[in-house]
């Protein structure tokens, strides 16, 4: 990744306006096919309830509840920008440093949230965009929408957080056999190197090895971890069926 830091909430204010955009243009009744059986309006109503509950969660520090939320008669883009532009004043009023929990087994600081925000209404934004695309064009519309940047910071997130918050909620190892993850764009590689059964699984960014290696865009990678893209899109070195397991696996929501 470059060395210079990412402006999350830059980048969460940027995407997000890209998102009520999208709200602006596409019918609210549109199927999202990235979340089965929702809406553009069901996607927006939960991002913005998400945003509202990251920001009462920054504000006392605490965990909160999600939020009932019950939209008024205003139109969804202006819903969501006025949960965007809450969310984004609460991460101006808080140090990044600050004690501040948050729902994974990782460091309890506030800076967690801009970046979780950003990368949550980037994902959204794929399945937004996917909703108003033609069947045909969905694929490619979606990997247009992900700076490549953003997105190898993305599949870092789902290592370093997602990995150990799925295990922690139950599921399977999504990592049973070490793999190798390479961006063949940004230049971004990871190894991840199973751990006895319950435990993190063990992840040395800087090189890509293992009994396969997965490889594509970032965007490809950031979406396949997603399950917004098929693992085909990918490249793989070694053994597929170990490639295929640790894409099948359950490494995010």
């Amino acid at each position: 990744m470059s060395d210079s830091p990412i402006d999350y909430l830059a980048e969460f204010e940027r995407t997000a306006a890209d998102f009520a955009a999208v709200l602006d243009r596409v019918d609210p009744a549109a199927a999202v096919p990235g979340c089965p059986g929702w809406t553009l309006a069901d996607l927006a109503l939960h991002l913005g309830a998400g945003q509202r509950w990251a920001a009462s969660i920054l504000l006392s520090g605490t965990g909160q509840r999600v939020p009932e939320v019950l939209r008024t008669t205003i139109s969804w883009a202006d819903w969501y920008g006025g949960t965007t532009a809450a969310l984004a004043a609460a991460i101006r009023a808080v140090d990044p440093d600050e004690p501040c929990w948050n729902f994974a087994p990782v460091e309890q600081r506030a800076a967690f949230w801009s970046r979780r925000r950003m990368h949550e209404t980037v994902i959204h934004l794929v399945d937004a965009v996917q909703a108003g695309a033609d069947q045909d064009q969905r694929s490619a519309s979606g990997l247009t929408v992900v700076p490549a940047r953003i997105a190898a910071d993305g599949v870092d997130e789902v290592f370093g957080v997602f990995l150990p918050r799925m295990l922690a909620r139950g599921f399977a190892p999504a990592v049973t056999r070490q793999v190798g993850v390479r961006a063949v764009d940004t230049g971004d590689e990871w190894t991840l190197t199973p751990v006895p059964e319950g435990d993190r699984p063990q992840v040395e960014r800087g090189k890509a090895t293992g009994e396969a290696v997965v490889s594509g865009t970032a965007a490809e990678l950031d979406l396949c971890l997603w399950k917004r893209l098929p693992g085909s899109v990918l490249t793989v070195e070694g053994d597929p069926a170990v490639a295929a397991a640790f894409l099948a696996g359950t490494a995010t929501p």
